[in-house]
């Protein structure tokens, strides 16, 4: 399928497509009202070693695994602090869930983003993260720590002992008192904040006119996809178009079903003043409706043109005509005085007539019909008449798409067939009248 005719198919459901539009652009609305407009706010801070352990290798002591320190920034013990700290009616795992830690492998840095949709609030959140984990590794680092200078001083004081009874080295002493102060220093350095968030300076997350825009795109998408998806399962007629497609046939177009011009361009298309040969010497066209607009409005119209143009006609619907007399070979032996005199003879053909019927009656009768239909039809109600009406000449089988049904007369002359009692068959004829 080219491209064109994907677009022209478009074209035509553009109701679809804007009924999506909307739909998601509304989506996106609610969306964006009910997520309101988020702000990102990231405090970045680098972690330093911390010898804790007087024991062991220099090398030991300046490793720092950022994963684990990752971990502890984004435990629950840090976030009660934070929020203990912000003093604000905020839960620690409230606020957990709208910070996110990253922490660059092989580095000592850690970088902490809190959502908020406040961009104050965000950036003291993040900020209050930062410095809780600065203080529970500090905290963490005394504890140890700690424990250590007790033993230290446990150690001085027997050292001191000694001294006092003169066995004591004093060089031993010396060391324990450095590696004591040391350790009295190591929680004094556990990392600092390089990158304060500021509430001036933040990146806003999809805000309204993102969650529009996004709306918008998506919208238009899915449209377009719904749009050619209809049009793919779709089983009615829908358009001219379409219908020229499926059947392969000349479609004549009617705006309307009151359109005028169309009803001229459906008569000379069915030959009628043109002399063509008929099977009688008349020419007998079917008039069939499988739309909305009955074929009893069309065939009035049909009447009317051929009147305007000094032909005159005779118009009987198939509904006057039982079904016995058609199967005894109506309309021969059942022809009205009238019908001699007539140049065409316009037969409707109701919708509750069986097809086998109609299908004899354009084997043996009819020169040609006219068929009307809509844009609800079925079109495989058109394609089943269409081979009902094989008998007639494929050139004179016009089909006619009426683009528009209205339910209500429009002010213009309508032709109105009135029927008068004429012997023992119904004789109909066409008047105009005014609405």
């Amino acid at each position: 399928m080219l491209l064109s005719e994907i677009w022209r198919r478009i074209i035509y459901r553009w109701k679809t497509v804007c009924i999506v539009l909307i739909i998601s652009v509304l989506s996106a609305l609610v969306v964006a009202t009910v997520n309101g407009t988020n702000y990102s706010a990231k405090t970045v801070l680098t972690v330093n070693p911390l010898t804790i352990n007087p024991f062991s290798t220099a090398t030991a002591n300046q490793q720092i695994n950022i994963a684990t320190e990752r971990a502890i920034l984004s435990s629950g013990e840090v976030a009660r602090m934070a929020a203990k700290s912000l003093g604000e009616d905020i839960s620690a795992a409230l606020l957990s869930q709208n910070a996110s830690i990253e922490a660059p492998q092989g580095s000592q840095v850690l970088t902490v983003t809190v959502v908020d949709s406040n961009a104050e609030r965000a950036a003291q959140k993040a900020n209050a993260l930062a410095t809780a984990y600065l203080a529970f590794r500090s905290e963490g680092a005394s504890q140890v720590a700690n424990t250590y200078i007790k033993a230290i001083d446990k150690r001085i004081a027997e050292l001191d002992q000694a001294a006092k009874n003169g066995s004591a080295s004093s060089l031993v002493l010396s060391d324990l008192i450095n590696q004591r102060n040391d350790l009295a220093l190591v929680a004094e350095n556990p990392g600092r904040i390089i990158g304060f968030a500021d509430a001036s300076d933040l990146g806003s997350y999809p805000g309204i006119t993102i969650y529009l825009a996004a709306g918008l795109t998506g919208g238009l998408i899915l449209g377009l996809l719904a749009a050619v998806f209809k049009d793919r399962v779709s089983r009615k007629t829908e358009n001219a178009q379409r219908l020229a497609e499926r059947t392969g046939k000349k479609i004549i177009s009617m705006t309307e079903p009151t359109d005028m011009e169309g009803i001229r361009w459906v008569v000379r298309s069915l030959q009628i003043d043109s002399g063509a040969q008929t099977r009688r010497h008349r020419r007998a066209i079917g008039v069939l409706s499988l739309g909305q607009t009955s074929e009893t409005r069309f065939r009035a119209l049909l009447a009317h043109v051929l009147e305007a143009r000094n032909i005159r006609c005779h118009s009987q619907s198939l509904a006057s005509v039982t079904p016995g007399d058609i199967d005894r070979g109506w309309p021969e032996g059942f022809e009205q005085n009238v019908w001699p005199e007539a140049g065409a003879v316009l037969i409707g053909i109701p919708p509750g007539i069986e097809n086998a019927r109609v299908a004899v009656l354009c084997d043996r009768f009819m020169d040609a019909a006219a068929i009307f239909v809509d844009a609800s039809t079925p079109l495989l109600t058109v394609q089943r008449q269409l081979e009902t009406c094989s008998g007639i000449d494929p050139e004179s089988l016009c089909l006619v798409f009426v683009e528009k049904h209205r339910k209500r007369r429009e002010r213009e002359l309508w032709p109105v067939i009135r029927t008068e009692q004429a012997g023992e068959k119904m004789h109909t004829t066409t008047t105009v009248e005014s609405t």
